[in-house]
């Protein structure tokens, strides 16, 4: 783990960034026919033709997601990443602290649980996907609105830090 934190993100970190902030709004785009498919699965029916491509998007994506998490991750691990201000409310770092950590929780968790689910046939492990993306989807309204209110009520820079990497 970096000893010192640094100053800002370095062009990994941001990319990998957006890079999972897009791939999972291309999850939320597919999760319909992956529903479809998985009720299909669950009363004994094929999935349905018209689905399939939805499917291997919405596979392909999640365990791309894994993936690029579990390497953002380790990435935070040996560099590191830049401390909220100083002069940011106690509260305030808490929740964004918190939030964090369950982010990357849920990118992490999310994905297996879908694998469990369609790939090993655990059912129960569907359930559990589907709330804990209904958790992740609401973790990131709060962590974009956590932003916004960072750049334009505190008038802080840690937006800007997700955009321009450290030199």
């Amino acid at each position: 783990m970096a000893t010192q934190a640094p100053k800002g993100y370095s062009r990994l970190q941001i990319a990998l960034h957006w890079i999972i902030a897009l791939l999972i709004a291309v999850q939320i785009l597919y999760h319909d026919p992956m529903e479809e498919a998985w009720d299909a699965v669950r009363d004994g029916l094929a999935v349905p033709a018209e689905v399939t491509f939805g499917v291997t998007v919405h596979v392909v994506v999640g365990v791309s997601v894994l993936l690029l998490a579990l390497l953002r991750l380790g990435v935070r691990f040996t560099r590191g990443a830049p401390a909220l201000p100083a002069e940011e409310p106690a509260p305030l770092r808490l929740a964004a602290n918190a939030t964090h950590v369950v982010l990357y929780i849920l990118m992490i968790a999310i994905p297996l649980g879908g694998l469990a689910a369609w790939v090993g046939g655990v059912k129960p492990a569907a359930g559990i996907h589907g709330l804990a993306a209904n958790v992740l989807f609401w973790l990131v309204v709060l962590h974009i609105l956590g932003a916004l209110y960072q750049r334009f009520v505190l008038k802080s820079d840690v937006m800007t830090r997700m955009v321009t990497p450290q030199k």
